[in-house]
This record gives structure tokens, sequence and C-alpha cells, in this order.
């Protein structure tokens, strides 16, 4: 056994969607269950959500499998609202990943497309994709506060023209975005 030290390490789990049982009963399936927005499948009073369902990804403007927990949860709960009778729509996942080894953190949201802005530091990285004058994905190592500024952006497919770009770039923070935006966000208007 050859104990050369390694460039780099490379651990990844994927997903194979069960969609057997929607496919069997003749409804549409791809890689998964295919849902629209209300996580309706092609099939009359069935819904889908979580790993086995393709539902729409708002970085990519399309359908697909967004295998992680979160999207899993806002689309059962979509699902469950509309089972319910009420109306109720999920159209803001993107895929994302995070991920932790030996006290470093990695996370990263989107896709990998467009112009890439990228930022080496001395514990980690950071790197941008710009895509439309839109955020469309991102992937931060070492330093992940505030990540939630970017899934924000990239779900809301914020004009980046609107905002401070060289600020958010640097550190996301509340003070990239527009005065009246600031207020709205703090103050929880709709």
């Amino acid at each position: 056994m050859n104990n050369a030290p390694l460039d780099i390490l490379v651990i990844a789990v994927g997903v194979v969607p069960n969609a057997e049982l929607v496919k069997d009963a003749g409804g549409d399936c791809n890689r998964g269950i295919v849902i629209d927005a209300q996580c309706k499948t092609s099939l009359t009073d069935v819904y889908a959500a979580g790993d086995c369902a393709e539902g729409y990804d708002s970085s990519i403007d399309k359908n697909r499998v967004l295998d992680i927990l979160p999207n899993a949860y806002f689309q059962g709960r979509c699902a469950g609202i509309n089972l319910a009778g009420e109306e109720n729509s999920f159209e803001i996942g993107i895929p994302m990943n995070a991920v932790g080894f030996f006290g470093l953190h990695v996370l990263s949201a989107g896709v990998y497309e467009g112009e890439c802005l990228q930022e080496k530091y001395k514990d980690g990285y950071k790197k941008l994709f710009v895509k439309n004058n839109r955020l469309v994905g991102f992937i931060l190592i070492g330093n992940i506060a505030r990540a939630g500024i970017y899934t924000s952006l990239i779900r809301n497919k914020t004009d980046l023209n609107t905002l401070d770009k060289a600020l958010l770039f640097d550190e996301p923070q509340l003070m990239a975005f527009s005065e009246e935006t600031r207020k709205c966000k703090l103050a929880r208007m709709v």
C-alpha cells in the first residue's frame, strides 16, 4: 500500500431517487418523480416531495432533483398544504450542500456557471458564480458566515446592479443592499 501524501481527497455521496411506485402507476418520471410548483405529480391527487422528486430549481429555471433536507422540508410542507385543500407553491429551491471536515466547513449552493469570482485566503477560499448579472452559485471553504445572504440572492434572482457588489463579495452583509431594501429586510416588510 502506498503511503504517499495526498494533494486532495474528495468524498461524495449520491442520491438515487426511488420513483418506481409512481413510474409503475404511469406517472411522469425522469431521474425522479416529476412535480410542479405545487408538488403535484402527473397522477390525479398524487403529490411527491423530497429526494424522490424532481422539483423546480430556481438557480437554473428548470426541474431537477433537489436532494437536501431544507428543500425536502419545504416541498413536503407545500404538498401537505395543497393536500389539505389550501393553495401553496415552492419555487425557490436550489441545490445546496454543507459539510465539515476536521473543523473546516464547506458550503455550496446553486450552479457553477458563468463568470467565476474567487478569492483564496489562508484558511479557505470563496468562489461566486455570476450569470446575467445574478449570483447563480457559490462555494465557500473556511469562512461560511452569512452564507444565507448569498443563498437569498440566488433564490430571489436579485439583480446585482442593485447592490454594492464589492462589499457583497468581500464580506456579505446587509450594508451591501440599498437603504430601502435594508429597511424592508429589517422590518420584515413584504
